[in-house]
This record gives structure tokens, C-alpha cells and sequence, in this order.
């Protein structure tokens, strides 16, 4: 979260704090106040432990944002290709005989069955 935008929840807890006080008419040392204050002593103690103990996500962000841009990159550089292959004349038509190259075909077959049936009897 930027600075400009991060809530103020310490301010917002000391202002509900002091409203509490105004509302009840609390001297300053009173006994709730100080156990107020030894709780918010121990929330800092265990905030700071957690910051130290859990890693900072930022390298992960860092590497979350690179990925982004690395797909993004991708679908552009795939849609590009796919737009190519649609513009190039189909290569995958089937191979054709012609009718003269058919009717060789056949009587060149029928000749040499012919021979081998003379030749082995």
C-alpha cells in the first residue's frame, strides 16, 4: 500500500481511547488506562517478533510482476504468430495423382504380375 494511502490505526486507537475517556470521565491514572498501555507495549513486542520471523513478500511481488510481464509479452508475441499462420496458404493439401500417372501406374502393375505369374508357374 502507498504511504499517502496506509490508515493511521495507532491515531485512530489513541482518538478512541481519548473518546472513551472523555465519555467516562477516566483520570489519566487510572488502573484501565495503564493496562491499556501494557497491552499496546506487548502488541508492539509481538508485531516486531512477526516482522522479523515472516519474510518480506517483496521479492515475491517483484517476481509476481515479472512473471505479469512475461505472459503479457507472450500473448502478444502468440496472438502475433497465430495471426501469420492464418495469413499463410494451407500447406497440408493432400498429395494428388494425376489420371495419367494412375493409369501407368496400373499397367505398369498388371505387366509385371503378368511376367511373375510366366516366370514362376
Amino acid at each position: 500500500m502507498p504511504a499517502s494511502t496506509q490508515l493511521d490505526f495507532d491515531g485512530d486507537f489513541e482518538r478512541a481511547i481519548a473518546d472513551w475517556r472523555e465519555r467516562h470521565k477516566l483520570p489519566e491514572e487510572d488502573a484501565v488506562l495503564l493496562l491499556i498501555e501494557l497491552f499496546r507495549i506487548h502488541q508492539q513486542h509481538w508485531d516486531e517478533l512477526r516482522r522479523r520471523e515472516i519474510p518480506s513478500f517483496d521479492s515475491f511481488r517483484a517476481d509476481l510482476t515479472q512473471l505479469a510481464e512475461t505472459m503479457r509479452t507472450f500473448q502478444g508475441q502468440s496472438a502475433a504468430l497465430l495471426d501469420l499462420l492464418k495469413k499463410l496458404p494451407s500447406t497440408h493439401l493432400a498429395a494428388r495423382i494425376t489420371r495419367t500417372a494412375a493409369f501407368f501406374a496400373a499397367l505398369t502393375s498388371l505387366l509385371a504380375g503378368y511376367l511373375f505369374g510366366r516366370a514362376w508357374p
